[in-house]
């Protein structure tokens, strides 16, 4: 997020930036990416 909309940004007060983060992890979840992990159990060692 800090590389996204926080980068090189000026705000007059806390409640405005508290305003784009706010809109900013809305607008992420809005449209969330599913992550799926692939893998087998044979490949992997649990000792």
């Amino acid at each position: 997020m800090t590389k996204t909309i926080l980068r090189g940004i000026r705000v007059p007060s806390k409640a405005e930036l508290k305003d784009r983060i706010t809109r900013y992890l809305q607008d992420l979840n809005s449209d969330p990416a599913v992550f799926r992990r692939r893998f087998k159990l044979k490949d992997e060692s649990v000792s």
